[in-house]
Formats: C-alpha cells, structure tokens, sequence
C-alpha cells in the first residue's frame, strides 16, 4: 500500500517539471522557426514566430528587429528606423537605420518627380545617395544608388535641354562626380547666371570648361554682352554703375580705358555739383592715372576749378600735418633753370623757408596755374595761415606755392611752400 502511494506521489511530482519541460521545448522551436524565417525574409512568419517564443534567448530583441524589418518592408520607414534605433548595436541593426534613412529619401525623391516639386525630388536625392554611399556592399545600396543616379541624371538632363537651368543645376550638384554632372553642373550654373544677367559671373564659369557644348562660344558672348551693358549705362550718365561693370570685366578689350573714361565722366558730374571731396575719391580710383588731364582739359576754366577745389580738399583734409612744409630744396628737380618758375621760386619764396613753425593752412582761391612739363603744374594759392602764440591764435593771409605731381595722373602735393605776398603776381 505504501509503495502505491509513493510511486503516486512521485508522478504527480513530475507533472509540473514535464509540463515546463514542454513549455520550453515549444518556445525553442518557435525561437528556431522564427530564426529560419528570418533568415528566409519572411518578416511576418518571423514576428508570428518570435511572439510565440517568449523570453526563450534573445527572442525579445529577435521579435522588435522583425518588426522592424517588416516596418521596413512595408513602406513604414521612419517607424523602422526608430526600432532598429532602439535596438543599438543589435545583429545590424545601426546599418539599417541608415538603410531606413535611405529608403526613405528615396521614396521622398519619387514623390517629389511625381508631383512636380523639383527642389523637394533634388533634395531628397541627395540624401538619399548620401546615406547609400555610406554603406557601400551593404544588401542593396550600391544597386539603388546606381537607380536613384540614373534617375536623377536623366531628370537634370531634361531641365538642362528645357532651359531649367538653375534646377538642372542642382540636381548635377547632388549627383556629385556621377558620369559628368561636375561640368554639367558648372555649364547649368553659368547658363543661370546668364539667364540673370550675371554675364560676366557666367562667361567665367563657361571659360572653366571650354570643351563642354558651346561653352567657349558662350564665355565669349556672355563677355561682349557685358561689356554692352556697360556702354550702355555709361551712354546714359550711370557712371557708377558702369564703373562697376568695367571694372568687373576686367582686362575685356577696352575695359579698363573704359572704367577710367566713366570715371572722369562721373568726376566732371560731381565737380559740376560742386561735390569736390567726392570728385577727388573718385579720381584716386583710376587705373590709368594719365586720364586726369582729360577732365575737361581742354576747357581751362574747367580745369581751374577743379585744381582750386583740389587745392582746398588737399588743404582742408591735411591741416593736421601741415606743419611739417618742403624746402625749397626738393622743387630743384623739378625746376627748368631759368624758366618763369625757377625765377620765381628763387627770387620770391620766403627767406629763409618757413619750416615746422606749427603752421596750419585753411584753403582759399586759386590764383594762377603754370604747367611745367607734361607732369607737373605749378599752382599759386591766395590761403590762410594760423597758428598760435603766447598771445593767442593769429592768422594771417599768405600765398602757398603747391607743386602738383600728376605723373601718375591723380594731383598729388609733392611740395608746400609760403612765398611772401607778391610771389603770385
């Protein structure tokens, strides 16, 4: 009787441990169906299987990284990006946020073609291709960036033929060195700037690829509208806009002669406007100095006016370092013995010169001009000296000798000197 009881009591011990041992069995091979299923892609077996499996292994993390990829199977990328995320450095799963990433740029790029938003499609493209590019070998990146280049070569290729420039453009920039977008891109851009009227920007980037298409055709008409629309706008008196614009074709045919000539258009402007501070800045950006004497030289009282504004400017601007005069030493190379100035200078300048005295000059009228040679004038200026004493301020009126260099075109004071009140007579 108690051996029944006993062999009793050890088989209902052993239904519980029969029972577990049978829960495990069922969960390994729901963990291995689901492995098998996995590895077949057959994402939606594989969840079914993984759920069935429990906590057995890692069936927890197998179970979200099928998920996953059936996110991803079924279009729900940003979703599967985010689990794979979750999932760390589980099997691939950091590969494959960057996959989701992709395979959602690539479905934005497709949308964006299929509705017309040129600037969506490109955009995406690129980062599309930026993400494909970075998992080279990885399932099928190389074989969708090759697809998503193709496409987007082809869409460039149209805007470029229907005169999209500046979408074309874009799209070979985002192709990168895919086939020959780089230099496409360049002829895309400079045909855009054209179309802006940004002709000279375009005629540089058309001689940076003289062998694609027409380029150096285009480079070439792209300069000589340009320089038309700087003729132009120096025939209609925007002097300061054609300035700009010669300068800006820099050394094209006759630009630079061009520049300078609207410059001393736009000088003689300001001088008749009495503008003569704006006139002298204007004159000192010349690039062909020898110019100057073109500024109404012809017309002598033109030409006085503008030396009498110059001396008063010049004098006006430096009276903080007028104190500091020439000797009459340095007019001596400039002087031709016996001549009207050389006469003048030595019989009437003021013995001996006036030097570092703390003199400071205010500008007055402009008395007489005598030229010396083709680069020097000689300009006799009725001015006012001031200075101080113990006394206080004087000022006395005086006469200045100013000996204009324009060797280089734009007046320069190459000499200051005090003559006594009779020099200029």
């Amino acid at each position: 009787m108690k051996k029944r009881i006993s062999l009793t009591f050890i088989l209902l011990s052993l239904i519980p441990v029969l029972l577990l041992t049978g829960c495990a069995g069922k969960e390994e091979r729901a963990w291995n169906a689901g492995q098998k299923a996995l590895a077949k892609e057959n994402y939606a077996d594989a969840v079914e299987a993984f759920e069935k499996a429990g906590r057995y292994e890692d069936a927890d993390r197998l179970l979200l990284y099928a998920g996953a990829s059936l996110d991803l199977e079924n279009g729900n990328y940003a979703q599967a990006e985010k689990a794979f995320r979750n999932l760390g450095d589980f099997k691939d799963s950091a590969l494959m946020c960057t996959y989701c990433l992709a395979r959602e740029q690539e479905a934005n790029m497709q949308a964006g073609f299929s509705s017309g938003d040129t600037d969506a499609a490109v955009g995406a493209a690129m980062d599309a291709l930026g993400h494909y590019r970075e998992l080279p070998l990885f399932r099928d990146c190389d074989t969708r960036a090759e697809a998503c280049g193709e496409l987007l070569y082809t869409r460039a290729s149209e805007w470029m033929q229907a005169g999209s420039f500046a979408a074309a453009a874009s799209a070979f920039e985002a192709l990168g060195n895919w086939q020959d977008s780089a230099t496409l891109q360049k002829y895309c851009l400079a045909s855009s700037l054209e179309q802006q009227s940004r002709y000279v920007e375009a005629a540089d980037l058309f001689a940076e690829i003289p062998d694609v298409q027409d380029a150096s055709a285009r480079a070439d008409a792209a300069r000589q509208r340009a320089y038309q629309l700087a003729l132009d706008l120096k025939d209609t008196g925007d002097y300061e806009a054609a300035i700009e614009a010669f300068d800006a074709l820099g050394i094209y045919r006759d630009a630079a002669d061009q520049r300078d000539s609207a410059t001393a258009s736009l000088v003689r402007v300001r001088i008749q406007a009495g503008s003569y501070a704006d006139a002298l800045e204007k004159l000192s950006q010349l690039k062909d100095l020898s110019v100057f004497p073109a500024v109404d030289a012809e017309e002598a009282e033109s030409r006085k006016l503008f030396l009498d504004s110059f001396c008063n400017v010049w004098l006006n601007a430096h009276a903080g370092v007028m104190n500091a005069f020439f000797s009459c030493n340095l007019l001596q190379p400039y002087l031709i013995p016996g001549g009207e100035l050389d006469t003048l200078v030595r019989a009437e300048i003021t013995d001996p010169p006036m030097l570092n005295y703390g003199y400071v000059y205010k500008g007055g009228e402009l008395e007489k001009l005598l030229q010396l040679d083709e680069g020097y004038t000689a300009a006799w200026m009725h001015a006012t000296a001031s200075w101080g004493n113990a006394e206080g301020p004087v000022e006395e009126d005086t006469t200045l000798l100013i000996l204009l260099d324009t060797t280089l075109g734009n007046p320069l004071a190459a000499a200051v000197l005090p003559l006594s009140s009779q020099a200029a007579g």
